[in-house]
């Protein structure tokens, strides 16, 4: 029997559940939002997300564009999403895993200083990439890695991240 994992409580677009009111603008963020997806599954759940119409009968223009700009972030990153769940790991302090296969996905929400340590997979990891585009994360030793244990480190070449909702990090792990 297949196991169909974890409900989250339905969440709308909007802050209070007031689509009725006309002149109601208190959207959630598609930031807000695709965050809020990627915990429930790292927790490995689902997420409804609750759009509906207004009292004219119309889906609100605010909902459209917060709609398309996930499905604009999960064009690049769906793979992080479709059929992954828990990793496993502990939460890190700087955003979530999601995990399918011998695939673990980093979902790195905010940059810090230095570079990003992912704890518990050192010597397990084949290749790192932005799965965005595919292109390379330089793994790498800092000066304070004795400090980590068994943690590997993603050095991004830039202060800020290359997606400031999620950025994800596919890293293929040794089978």
């Amino acid at each position: 029997m297949k196991e169909i994992g974890v409900f989250y409580p339905t969440i709308s677009p909007k802050n209070f559940y007031s689509s009725a009111l006309l002149h109601d603008k208190d959207f959630k963020s598609p930031k807000q939002l695709i965050r809020a997806l990627v915990e429930c599954v790292s927790k490995g759940g689902n997420l409804l997300l609750n759009v509906g119409p207004n009292a004219k009968g119309e889906i609100p223009e605010e909902s459209v564009e917060i709609l398309t700009e996930i499905g604009k972030w999960m064009n690049k990153n769906g793979e992080s999403i479709y059929g992954c769940g828990n990793a496993g790991l502990p939460k890190p302090e700087w955003g979530r895993y999601t995990k399918k296969g011998n695939k673990l996905y980093a979902h790195i929400f905010e940059r810090g200083i230095g570079p990003i340590a992912i704890q518990g997979i050192k010597g397990k990891v084949k290749r790192a990439r932005l799965l965005a585009d595919g292109s390379e994360v330089n793994i790498q030793k800092p000066w304070n890695a004795h400090h980590y244990g068994d943690a590997i480190f993603l050095n991004f070449r830039s202060s800020k991240l290359p997606d400031e909702i999620d950025t994800v990090v596919k890293l293929e792990l040794e089978e």
